[in-house]
């Protein structure tokens, strides 16, 4: 079973409940929203087909000036840089220009200016690189050679902040709140609030708009810890993609996408469709290549099935949904496409290039760009971790898919 591991988030970053369970919090159904229950297939007349992808660039570990571990948070610039952050030397964040060569790797370890033990995101906002860091907590600006500015402590608890994102101006976090929570002292299976908030430029102001679940099992640590009473493991998916004003959040272990109106804090829709749930591994092939992030949580309550989505991105107006559902003995990933109202329009599935690379082994997100851009990190024959920059053939464009 695919798992995430908080303390894992903390050092280094399925629907059990009910639906109505999922949207309690400060915004519930009203008037004008709606569940959107598709049905199995999609619109489109030729649904199901393959669409390749065609390699267009490669940034490679050089083993020296960017050593590459689990590239993480992909971010592209006006300029089509590509921006993340790794760290295989501790936390780094990196820039490579859109001829794939390094342009800066900025950050270092420790508490002073410019250094962090520990960073959870960084977003761009005018003509700054603004770096959220946990420890110590703080956000630091750099200029977008990579040259360090200031920064600006933070005094509200940034545990557990996974999601930052500017949209229309404003900067928008998400806080899994397990590290305020009673649950993280104890042991057993919880559902965890998550927040959005709308912050402020100086981090100073938070305003709460939305709250909802994910369901964890917490189990006791080992004294010798410290810190941090207990592990936890989180048995839903967690992920969300940003548009606009519209926020997609995903939840649940299930087929279901949130989508939160951040203009009128508004839960819109909540978008489903019939899907064939993915088995996991059985109890013996479980134990013959245990998952580690969930090592020591074997008698937490799990699922037979894997989640059924990996990942969401807001592609121009549409919503694209990366399933669990792969073709055998391949890469190629079934994508699920949902317009703006939710309605399930087409579905295909992403082919890659043949050859020996993975491209599923060190993969946290990927990243996907308006135009029919596709970034994603892989770990080649050898070992080493690179970042694929592909094109999608036939990229998807809604006057080009043919509906009944």
């Amino acid at each position: 079973m695919e798992r995430n591991s908080e303390e894992r988030k903390a050092t280094g970053w399925r629907i059990g409940i009910s639906i109505c369970s999922i949207l309690l919090g400060l915004v519930s159904f009203a008037p004008g929203q709606t569940r959107v229950e598709n049905p199995k297939r999609p619109l489109a007349k030729n649904a199901g087909r393959f669409v390749d992808l065609e390699e267009v660039l490669r940034i490679w570990d050089d083993g020296k000036n960017a050593i590459f571990r689990t590239p993480q948070s992909l971010a592209l610039g006006n300029d089509g840089s590509l921006y993340f952050i790794d760290f295989a030397e501790g936390v780094r964040l990196y820039r490579f220009g859109p001829d794939g060569k390094l342009i800066f790797k900025t950050l270092k370890n420790g508490q002073g200016p410019g250094e962090s033990q520990y960073v959870n995101n960084f977003f761009f906002e005018g003509d700054k690189i603004r770096v959220q860091a946990w420890v110590p907590p703080k956000i630091i600006e750099f200029d977008f050679e990579g040259r360090y500015l200031r920064e600006v402590p933070v005094r509200e608890d940034t545990h557990g902040l996974w999601c930052l994102a500017v949209a229309e101006g404003k900067i928008y976090g998400i806080r899994d709140e397990l590290f305020s929570s009673t649950a993280f002292h104890g042991a057993g299976t919880f559902p965890i609030t998550n927040s959005v908030y709308e912050i402020s430029s100086d981090f100073g102001n938070w305003r709460k708009l939305y709250e909802f679940p994910v369901r964890m099992g917490v189990k006791r640590a080992a004294s010798n810890l410290g810190r941090f009473p207990a592990r936890a493991v989180r048995l839903d998916m967690i992920d969300v993609a940003v548009h606009g004003s519209t926020m997609y959040i995903l939840n649940t272990a299930k087929y279901g996408i949130t989508q939160l109106d951040l203009r009128t804090r508004r839960v819109e829709r909540f978008i489903t469709r019939a899907y064939d749930r993915v088995k996991g591994k059985t109890g013996r092939e479980a134990r013959r290549d245990p998952d580690p992030e969930a090592r020591g949580f074997e008698d937490v309550d799990s699922d037979a099935y894997v989640f059924d989505i990996n990942e969401i991105h807001a592609v121009g107006d549409n919503l694209w949904v990366f399933t669990s559902t792969v073709k055998p003995g391949g890469n190629d990933q079934q994508v699920d496409v949902f317009d703006a109202s939710g309605r399930f329009i087409d579905s295909f599935f992403l082919r890659f290039p043949p050859g020996p690379r993975n491209h599923r082994s060190v993969r946290r997100k990927s990243l996907l760009t308006d135009d029919g851009f596709f970034f994603v990190p892989e770990q080649e024959e050898d070992g080493l971790v690179t970042i694929g920059k592909y094109k999608i053939r036939g990229f998807f464009q809604p006057e080009q898919t043919s509906v009944s």
